[in-house]
């Protein structure tokens, strides 16, 4: 009896970790979001705004809202990944604003920035081959598309894992070396585009024939 009392402390401990970590992940999202509104606004000050650009600029504005009010409310690990999508929506009008703002296409509605979701709606697919892996078709923003095309490194999100900051790519690898030495709860809450392409890793290494890198 006193095991399974045990376990069951564990486990909810590890579901409290987990939303304690996933909520750091949102709140520094919707930060980054407010900020880029912020910097914003400058701009819409002293620009005319034709309705388009208007009903965009409050789109992003009011999907900010939206995801301030639903991380105050967050207290369970669907609440706060109920949070992606709002930003999602919210990045899209932003992009559609600076577009109009700059007279250039508007922007379709495509997978975030693989990179870094922050850098809002991808614009195009490009090839890249991450460190000790393999060539890729990935989805890319404008800014980092640019940057690989003049040989630069992109600008990739660093997710915490136990006491280090990585690339989100190498989670995967970090995950595993912490699991083995502490558990769980070492690496519970990272980001659900860094788990889905470790489950998407995890399947491939387990087919026969599959790869191991990215």
């Amino acid at each position: 009896m006193r095991w399974i009392l045990g376990r069951r402390r564990e486990r909810r401990l590890a579901v409290l970790d987990e939303v304690r970590q996933l909520r750091r992940v949102a709140d520094e999202d919707v930060t980054v979001f407010g900020e880029q509104l912020a910097e914003l606004h400058v701009d819409m000050l002293t620009t005319e705004l034709d309705p388009g650009m208007r009903s965009d600029y409050q789109g992003a504005l009011d999907h900010y809202e939206r995801a301030k009010a639903a991380l105050a409310r967050a207290e369970d690990v669907p609440a706060v990944r109920g949070i992606d999508p709002v930003l999602e929506d919210g990045r899209f009008h932003l992009a559609c604003v600076l577009a109009r703002r700059d007279g250039i296409e508007l922007p379709k509605r495509r997978d975030s920035c693989f990179f870094n979701p922050q850098h809002g709606p991808a614009v195009t697919d490009l090839a890249w081959t991450p460190p000790g892996g393999v060539e890729r078709q990935i989805p890319v923003c404008g800014a980092d598309a640019r940057r690989l095309e003049a040989g630069e490194p992109p600008d990739v999100r660093l997710v915490r894992v136990g006491d280090r900051f990585v690339p989100w790519f190498q989670v995967e690898r970090e995950r595993g070396l912490l699991l083995a030495s502490f558990g769980p709860m070492a690496v519970g809450g990272v980001p659900k585009y860094v788990m889905l392409e470790a489950d998407i890793n995890r399947t491939r290494n387990n087919t026969p024939g599959g790869g191991s890198g990215l």
